[in-house]
């Protein structure tokens, strides 16, 4: 992609792209060559699953696209007579006096031939979805507990208005010239804010700020301000909305503190430093080629290792 910024850009283009993201650059704290490898399971996705994670960020941050794009699921009960599974249509086949052997495909046409009020599952689905992606019922209980809880929430529920949902920056790094890209979750200009939506297990305080530092959440958080910055876009600030994805979809707010984010953006330099120079000597290495003496870690140390008694 050419250098700028891009509303509505294919997920699957974004992620395509040979430009630098956050996910690969966080992989550079076990290693450039996890780093790489990232790279490589990245270029190779031509699809990409229908997963709980794209699911939510639908529901939340686009709703009508969410209506456009996803279909509920269809209650089965609804169609007590419609045919599902291989063996029904070799047990409609038999009732009807017809061969039971064959493909699903062979067997349907069979019973469509002999009883044309014959109701079938797939093309209740398929007039149903209407070229939508079906959502499984347990994604589909998730989704809607989610937004019943962000719509109840007095902040959440005005978090997502007046902004831009899924922005995609392209920039060149100047310090190394890296092609880099960034896809903001929302941002709103009026208040200088790039929001970030996660789902979790836990949103409590503690257990979020052990995620951000497990999975380098400050790191991404740098790496968009900075994207801004070079778009020409006011953004000052960084926060993440932490939604609980099981009952009672509890909702934490939090504001990456100036700390957080000076830190996030000396990890970002180091990385994209590093990567920058790998790419330059097309080496990629990971862990060390000697032997390392290893020792217990400093918790473990001085403890025995069995309790009296064992």
């Amino acid at each position: 992609m050419d250098n700028g910024i891009y509303d509505n850009l294919d997920e699957e283009v974004y992620h395509s792209d040979e430009a630098l993201s956050s996910t690969v650059l966080k992989e550079l704290r076990r290693s450039p060559r996890h780093a790489y490898s990232r790279i490589q399971q990245e270029r190779g996705k031509t699809t990409q699953s229908l997963t709980l994670g794209r699911l939510l960020h639908a529901c939340v941050l686009e709703p009508e696209r969410f209506k456009k794009d996803y279909a509920p699921p269809l209650d089965p009960a609804t169609y007590p007579d419609a045919l599902v599974s291989q063996e029904n249509y070799k047990a409609c086949c038999k009732t009807l006096g017809l061969p039971v052997s064959g493909t699903k495909a062979v067997l349907k046409e069979r019973i469509q031939e002999a009883a044309s009020d014959a109701v079938f599952w797939d093309d209740l689905l398929e007039q149903h979805a209407k070229g939508r992606e079906l959502i499984s019922q347990a994604d589909f209980e998730i989704c809607a507990g989610v937004m019943a809880s962000v719509n109840q929430h007095s902040k959440a529920s005005k978090v997502f208005s007046d902004g831009v949902a899924e922005r995609s920056l392209f920039w060149d790094d100047p310090a190394t010239g890296q092609a880099c890209r960034a896809r903001l979750d929302y941002y709103r200009e009026d208040l200088g804010v790039v929001f970030d939506l996660k789902t979790t297990t836990d949103a409590r305080l503690d257990a979020f700020q052990r995620d951000v530092f497990k999975y380098g959440y400050h790191i991404s958080a740098a790496m968009y301000l900075e994207g801004c910055r070079q778009r020409g876009l006011k953004a000052t600030a960084f926060a993440w909305l932490a939604i609980e994805k099981e009952p009672p979809y509890a909702i934490g707010l939090y504001m990456a503190s100036p700390e957080m984010l000076v830190a996030g953006d000396n990890d970002f330099r180091d990385y994209l430093s590093t990567f920058a120079a790998c790419k330059e000597a097309n080496f990629w290495p990971s862990y060390s080629d000697d032997f390392v003496t290893i020792d217990l870690p400093p918790w473990a140390q001085n403890k025995p290792l069995l309790q009296k008694g064992a």
